[in-house]
């Protein structure tokens, strides 16, 4: 193994918007009120409060930025 190369360290930092939880499964049902046309203000606040609970708002809201694929730590 005569390859000296540091591999860098991978971290899980679950403060990070890309962090996936295992209750984060595609199907899951984050909130109850459902959309019917008419309620979209009860609507809307369920689905930010929902989404800044599970830091995910940024999604939805334009802040996320796209990572930097090329910064050390992340795959090539």
């Amino acid at each position: 193994m005569g390859d000296d190369s540091k591999v860098p360290d991978f971290i899980i930092d679950s403060r990070s918007p890309y962090f996936l939880h295992p209750s984060n499964a595609p199907g899951a049902i984050i909130f109850t009120t459902r959309f019917d046309g008419k309620n979209f203000d009860l609507w809307e606040k369920a689905v930010i409060m929902t989404l800044t609970a599970k830091n995910k708002v940024a999604f939805i809201d334009g802040t996320i930025t796209k990572p930097d694929m090329k910064k050390e730590g992340n795959p090539a």
